[in-house]
């Protein structure tokens, strides 16, 4: 056992970001000369002929997706690696599951997780895989959907070329994870106001003594200072918040010109995870929430 895990250290990783304009493609290795860090042996960007967003759910658009990730995968340069996917918010669904101590079995916390999205998106959410972080005692968690029929589809795609998909995740969740690991370094409270935007959409978590009390996943307008500032007072008043609490900021694809200038709050940036920096449209050659 230790032997496999010792392999697994210098066995490179597939990250596969899959937007519905392109997919990026980057091998991460571990060079022992680096102190096992990681870091990016190839990248690839491989532009999409239609946005699928809107027709991921149907054939069509899953067609299109399989046809060009299995013309990569052929490449000898992705072989031998571990492939991850991270999915875009344009494809993900999330709410809040707020803590019920009467939960006592895995089965009875999986059907109160699928009333939670019942109640937010309505039936079509049966049709969805959701995964939830293992939350902390008497506290709510934030919880993702991805459609079935996708996730399906790239297992079969990797299956295909040899290669095992050995986890999803939604992209909101490395904004998430790489957020609160900043936190916790300057030994700030956990409590704050997240703002991820990333592709062409805004996600708005909050987050109150280590709890999540709210998420909003919407697409992105043209005055982001204005949405932004419109829905943290929008949901101040539905989550009963009125101290004023930080804003942190996760924008991977941010130019100097494109800081947010909010109405009552001021906006603090976060250093992006170094693989979501990659993952912008530019050629070039613990885990929480997986969808197994």
């Amino acid at each position: 056992m230790l032997l496999h895990w010792f392999k697994s250290l210098f066995k490179d990783e597939l990250w596969v970001f899959i937007y519905p304009q392109c997919m990026v493609f980057l091998r991460i290795t571990r060079p022992l000369r680096n102190g096992l860090k990681q870091q990016i042996l190839h990248k690839q960007v491989v532009e999409l002929p239609q946005n699928i967003a809107d027709k991921i759910n149907e054939s069509q658009g899953l067609s299109v997706l399989t046809q060009h990730l299995k013309q990569v995968l052929t490449n000898k340069k992705w072989q031998g690696t571990t492939p991850i996917a991270i999915v875009s918010n344009e494809f993900t669904r999330y709410a809040v599951i707020p803590w019920n101590a009467e939960l006592a079995v895995e089965t009875e916390r999986k059907a109160y997780m699928q009333h939670c999205f019942n109640l937010v998106y309505g039936d079509t959410a049966k049709t969805w895989d959701l995964r939830m972080s293992e939350p902390s005692f008497g506290h709510s968690a934030i919880a993702s959907g991805i459609n079935n029929g996708l996730l399906q589809a790239l297992h079969d795609v990797f299956n295909a070329a040899d290669m095992t998909l050995s986890a999803v995740y939604p992209q909101l969740m490395l904004a998430i994870n790489q957020t609160v690991s900043e936190v916790k370094k300057q030994n700030k409270p956990l409590s704050f106001w997240l703002v991820a935007i990333q592709s062409d959409r805004i996600c708005l978590t909050l987050l109150i003594d280590g709890g999540w009390r709210s998420v909003k996943n919407v697409a992105i307008e043209t005055d982001v200072s204005a949405q932004v500032s419109a829905l943290i007072q929008r949901e101040m008043v539905n989550c009963n918040v009125q101290d004023e609490l930080p804003v942190l900021v996760y924008w991977p694809e941010y130019q100097r010109n494109q800081l947010l200038t909010l109405v009552n709050n001021k906006a603090i940036k976060v250093l992006p995870h170094q693989f979501d920096m990659q993952s912008r449209k530019t050629q070039n050659t613990t885990q929480d929430w997986a969808h197994a």
